[in-house]
């Protein structure tokens, strides 16, 4: 049985599952360039198509996550096109008078629509807004029709909440008397689940609306001068520099706010917005404060709302998706809750997997003897096709600047990486959601202070105050990592303290302030090829790990090709790059 998950919203992405199988997923934004895309994701669907060997007609079903998406982001491409600039004049050219000043205000006087060659908007012009959202689901489910010559009764909307709390059960290795949390900013009218899963049958416990601590974290994100949606990790590494001092009246004024009872979630004072009133009431304070408060106040809260769940279901696993998911400090907390035995986060726990979670849905629901078995990897995506590297640097002009070694050994490039040579890694299938993971990743030394600066400054082009992560050899995890629970990392989502050896060996690739690690544990069943490389680096220092951060230009999608990957190394001071097998490096 072939089943299609779609996302048409945030971070839109396909995903398809053979026979309970993982075959493909991948985001749109990797073959568009668009950081963000939304809308429907043609590119991704084919490639879905292509690797599963199937045709268009050859579709069972089709899952499509979200049953309300907002027709006013997606006509105006409000995700990948908005700059910080454009997030500001919404708050105070729509948001303000409408919520505040209570006037009725025209989104498309502010922010015009943009053409879409899938579906058709012409009933913005003669519906009133309360059917907006409905006309468009009616939209999405003609065009897919039409794409797929499939019949309505094939094409299942999926909650968005249920999409999230099945990509985070059925993507960890845990199927028995599971906690399934998931929280993000907002879908399909609530903010956050409480389910159980067990024997894979999914039970909604709980939900609520007023989970609006991902939302508050998108406005103070915007409030400290960066891009909501998109830069709240910024915030997140920026959180340890801050000191008690400095943090006292902003967490003061953030825990003056929500707060938890029981499962749900009740404000002491409720702020008219959480742009407006936060500025407000911020006023002074200082950058780090508030990104250290901010910090705090959320931890504690996840911590005490996670708690009351476990004690309430009698429950010591948990698993965790959703757009606060990717916190991976919170995450930590959780993690060190004395209840907790055993936590896992996948690795796209954004929108980005909401097609991976409604195809689960689908698969669970049609096919209830089909066990779902986690793939415990996250490499999903395209491979990188064979190319003519000579012939592409011949056509871009900069022959002259590069050298190219052909079928070049793991041993060689960890030679170069131990005299600190900066290399991109674009080999294998591309990963799935935010985290490169060997494949699509820039490598380096790890025990070099100089790497950190090198890449933020010249390569990445990053925030001077964030950390990188290292890809460490599953056999020397406990060398590096504090983890008395042995809980499982494989895709760089949950912090862990740092071992005094972590300290001196991976000091690149460890947060400067506060020494926490975000590890990616690297076992030899699931990247044979990635495992050996740094096995061959730890051959030659010791080490057993690597300094890994993606393989792109700041503000840019992960590559998705040898093309991309290309752009990235003659737009930075990458002094290498492999491409499969071919290593190409400048002129010394």
């Amino acid at each position: 049985m072939n089943v299609l998950g779609i996302n048409e919203g945030h971070m839109c992405s396909a995903a398809l599952i053979q026979n309970g199988k993982l075959a493909a997923a991948v985001s749109e934004e990797r073959f568009t360039r668009n950081k963000n895309e939304m809308g429907y994701p043609k590119k991704s669907i084919d490639y879905c198509l292509e690797e599963g060997a199937i045709n268009k007609d050859e579709i069972d079903f089709i899952a499509c996550a979200t049953l309300d998406l907002p027709a006013y982001f997606e006509v105006t491409k409000r995700y990948p096109k908005f700059s910080i600039d454009d997030y500001v004049k919404e708050n105070n050219e729509y948001w303000k008078p409408k919520l505040i000043e209570k006037k009725d205000i025209d989104y498309f006087s502010i922010f015009p629509k943009v053409v879409n060659k899938y579906y058709d908007f012409s009933f913005l012009e003669n519906t009133e807004k309360s059917k907006w959202n409905e006309l468009f689901k009616k939209e999405r489910l003609r065009n897919i029709v039409n794409e797929f010559n499939i019949s309505e009764e094939k094409v299942v909307f999926v909650d968005h909440h249920a999409c999230h709390a099945h990509y985070a059960y059925f993507m960890s290795p845990f199927r028995k008397n599971v906690l399934i949390i998931t929280a993000d900013a907002f879908g399909d009218g609530c903010n956050c689940s409480i389910s159980i899963g067990n024997e894979r049958s999914i039970e909604l416990k709980f939900k609520s609306a007023n989970h609006n601590l991902a939302r508050l974290y998108k406005y103070i994100t915007l409030l400290l001068g960066m891009k909501p949606n998109e830069h709240e990790y910024k915030v997140m590494g920026l959180a340890p520099y801050a000191n008690e001092y400095i943090i006292k009246k902003p967490y003061q004024v953030f825990n003056s706010t929500l707060y938890v009872d029981g499962l749900d979630f009740k404000y002491q004072e409720k702020p008219t917005d959480h742009y407006f009133w936060f500025k407000e009431k911020l006023e002074g304070c200082r950058f780090d404060g508030i990104a250290g408060g901010l910090q705090k106040y959320v931890e504690d809260i996840m911590k005490k709302w996670v708690t009351n769940a476990l004690e309430i279901f009698k429950k010591d696993t948990v698993v965790i998706s959703g757009g606060l998911g990717l916190n991976i400090k919170i995450n930590q907390e959780i993690a060190a809750i004395p209840e907790v035995q055993n936590i896992f986060v996948a690795g796209g726990g954004g929108d980005e997997s909401l097609s991976i979670g409604s195809a689960l849905f689908l698969s669970n629901k049609l096919d209830l003897q089909n066990e779902f078995n986690s793939p415990l990897h996250d490499y999903h995506g395209p491979e990188i096709e064979p190319c003519n590297i000579e012939k592409i640097l011949e056509e871009k002009n900069v022959k002259s600047k590069f050298h190219i070694k052909y079928n070049i050994s793991n041993k060689e490039i960890a030679e170069y990486l131990k005299d600190d040579w900066i290399i991109g890694r674009c080999k294998g299938r591309s990963e799935f959601g935010p985290r490169s993971l060997g494949n699509r990743s820039i490598l380096a030394n790890p025990s070099n202070i100089e790497n950190y600066r090198k890449i933020n400054q010249q390569i990445k082009f990053r925030d001077f105050w964030m950390p990188f992560t290292p890809s460490i050899l599953l056999e020397r995890v406990n060398d590096y990592v504090l983890n008395p629970k042995n809980i499982s990392s494989p895709y760089m989502t949950i912090a862990f303290n740092a071992t005094d050896l972590a300290k001196k060996e991976l000091i690149a690739a460890i947060h400067p302030s506060d020494y926490t690690i975000r590890p990616q544990f690297v076992d030899k069943k699931y990247n044979t090829d990635y495992h050996d490389l740094i096995s061959k680096f730890e051959k030659d220092t010791g080490i057993g790990g690597l300094l890994n951060t993606s393989l792109n230009l700041h503000g840019e999608p992960v590559v998705g090709n040898a093309f991309d990957a290309l752009h990235t190394l003659l737009n930075s001071e990458l002094d290498a790059l492999v491409i499969n097998n071919d290593f190409l490096y400048r002129r010394k």
